[in-house]
């Protein structure tokens, strides 16, 4: 297999044929993974590259998506072996082999899993539209999200080169080729490794027509872009290093949403920006207005990727707006409350205190706390992080709001984070093997104090108040370093730290004092 070739800017000119002769083919490809969540799982980008060719004229465009759930809200899996590949064989060698992670004395297995459709389903789809190797598509277009989800881009790339042979394009986009694009071009069958953005899709209306069932919900993207650098995130490389938000027009995106409401009767609508709330009062303010005034088209708002804190926070109005506009629930990142520490992530421009202060203008626009309307993203998993770091952000957003949202650390190509720690991840392989770093399987679990048995700990306590997890609830009397640091925490003079949302810098060596 030859190395595909990398490509920045690229162009439907740089493609030959005439698109009025043409049929593409567009593909969002399946996901092995330990878990998966369904919800805003629509692959927009590639939606977007189906606008792209609407307009350009093409022939004919067809799509298929691995990913596309079912009438109850569910993606088809079935357990596959942890390290095969999946490029001629269906099914996994019997037994299959669980993704195995130890340290210590310890050990715990993930049953890794094919999500989306089968190849099977795949091959049938393919027969029934006609696309054989003597009647191909003349390109085909993949949407690569995730790094650690290379694989199946892997798999599904040489099964469409067995297919089709060399006459048909195969071009691979999205987050993974952008981050990783030599990764790509020489682990991948693709012949184009698109790094970077299609500037001519970045406005676009993502296409729901190409859907037999058109879906539910639609994502809007409003804005790229975002002026800061936090070590663990993408965007500078993703946005081709853009330190200034570019806000699409506001009459834009209201135009977009109510095309999506009108024409596929979509009931929600989430929004994905690097930076949503950027310069709010003239963009996202305005955004808002226009769907307060127009109750005919009422939808469900949503920001899955979270709303910085500090930015909420300046504006009780633009909270009341959201409120208005039916916004359903609300994400706040709080990360950590260790400030030195998130000093140490490059998120200098973050305060505790704009994450209560956030929390309390919420609560004043009406959305209640302590039931899932207002939710927090409390991240660990991080290198060389500590044990009690992570339980005192976890009790103190328990306690401020009441609803944890926990998020294992993935270190992502490019960032600070993984660059910082890239000789760790060259002897172990891992550079290739990126998925190896899911966050699911602690990639830094050799770098951190906690044990196996801590970080289950830290995910039972984070999901006691609705949840079990692994077939437990937490145990704070258990001797784990969990539970000790849950038990000195609550005798300690922590309590009040959470109790009033101060933000001293010793509340971290908190100790009994009156």
């Amino acid at each position: 297999m030859s190395p595909g070739k990398v490509v920045t800017n690229f162009r439907l000119s740089m493609l030959d044929g005439d698109p009025a002769d043409k049929t593409a083919l567009l593909i969002n490809p399946p996901v092995y993974d330990t878990q998966y969540w369904a919800r805003w799982s629509q692959p927009y980008g590639l939606l977007r590259i189906a606008s792209l060719l609407r307009d350009a004229g093409y022939k004919r465009r067809e799509l298929y998506d691995f990913m596309e759930v079912d009438d109850k809200g569910r993606v088809r899996h079935h357990r596959i072996s942890a390290h095969e590949s999946y490029e001629e064989r269906n099914e996994p060698t019997k037994p299959s082999a669980p993704w195995r992670v130890a340290k210590d004395e310890e050990k715990i297995d993930f049953w890794k899993a094919h999500y989306g459709r089968s190849w099977e389903h795949l091959d049938k789809w393919l027969d029934d539209h006609g696309f054989t190797a003597q009647n191909p598509p003349d390109e085909i277009y993949i949407s690569a999200i995730m790094t650690y989800w290379w694989e199946g881009v892997r798999d599904l790339t040489a099964r469409l080169r067995r297919r089709f042979g060399k006459n048909t394009v195969i071009i691979v986009g999205g987050i993974y080729p952008t981050l990783c694009p030599q990764h790509c071009a020489e682990l991948t069958s693709a012949d184009l490794v698109v790094a970077g953005e299609v500037a001519d899709a970045n406005d676009l209306w993502p296409d729901l027509s190409l859907y037999e069932r058109p879906p539910d919900y639609a994502i809007v993207t409003p804005a790229r872009g975002c002026p800061y650098n936090c070590a663990y995130c993408a965007q500078r490389t993703i946005n081709a290093s853009r330190r200034k938000v570019a806000y699409r027009p506001a009459k834009d995106i209201v135009a977009e949403i109510q095309h999506q409401v009108d024409t596929y009767g979509v009931k929600d609508i989430a929004f994905y920006a690097d930076f949503l709330l950027w310069d709010s009062e003239n963009n996202f303010e305005q955004v808002l207005k226009a769907l307060v005034a127009d109750p005919a088209r009422r939808v469900r708002l949503h920001a899955p990727e979270g709303l910085d804190v500090r930015y909420l926070n300046r504006s009780q109005k633009l909270v009341d707006l959201m409120r208005a506009a039916r916004f359903a629930k609300l994400y706040l990142p709080v990360e950590n409350i260790d400030e030195t520490y998130l000093k140490t992530m490059n998120r200098r421009h973050v305060r505790l205190k704009d994450f209560v202060d956030a929390v309390r203008a919420c609560e004043r626009a009406g959305f209640k706390l302590r039931n899932l309307e207002v939710n927090a993203f409390v991240l660990y998993g991080l290198p060389r992080e500590s044990i009690d770091g992570v339980v005192k952000t976890v009790l103190f957003v328990s306690e401020v709001l009441g609803s944890i949202i926990p998020m294992l650390f993935t270190p992502v190509p490019t960032t600070g984070i993984y660059e910082d720690y890239l000789p760790y991840f060259r002897t172990r392989g891992w550079d290739r093997d990126l998925h190896m770093l899911n966050g699911k399987v602690y990639p830094f679990l050799e770098l951190n104090e906690g044990s196996l048995s801590d970080y289950v700990d830290l995910q039972r306590m984070m999901f006691m108040l609705n949840t079990h997890y692994r077939d437990a609830s937490f145990r704070p009397f258990s001797e784990s370093r969990v539970s000790e640091s849950f038990r000195g925490n609550l005798g300690n003079a922590f309590y009040k730290f959470i109790t009033t949302g101060l933000t001293e810098p010793d509340y971290l060596q908190a100790s009994d004092r009156d």
